[in-house]
């Protein structure tokens, strides 16, 4: 089975807030070009939360990403 990456950008990210709750793992890319990977605890209007693979809680303001991806499983 082959992965296709989703790629949602700021704009978008509250309009797709439901499925990155249930995602177990993203990585939330900023404007400064920083990549983290951990799963979406909160996603607000104003900010988003990410539980990182070492369980430490980051929040940052939605002005400061870029974009978030993740991976589902393909059929190929």
């Amino acid at each position: 089975m082959g992965k296709r990456q989703i790629r949602i950008f700021r704009k978008k990210l509250l309009d797709h807030a439901f499925e990155l709750l249930q995602q177990p793992n993203v990585q939330l890319v900023l404007r400064s070009r920083v990549v983290l990977t951990g799963a979406v605890k909160e996603l607000t209007p104003e900010n988003i939360q990410l539980l990182d693979l070492r369980a430490n809680l980051h929040t940052f303001p939605l002005e400061q990403v870029e974009e978030v991806i993740y991976d589902v499983e393909s059929d190929y």
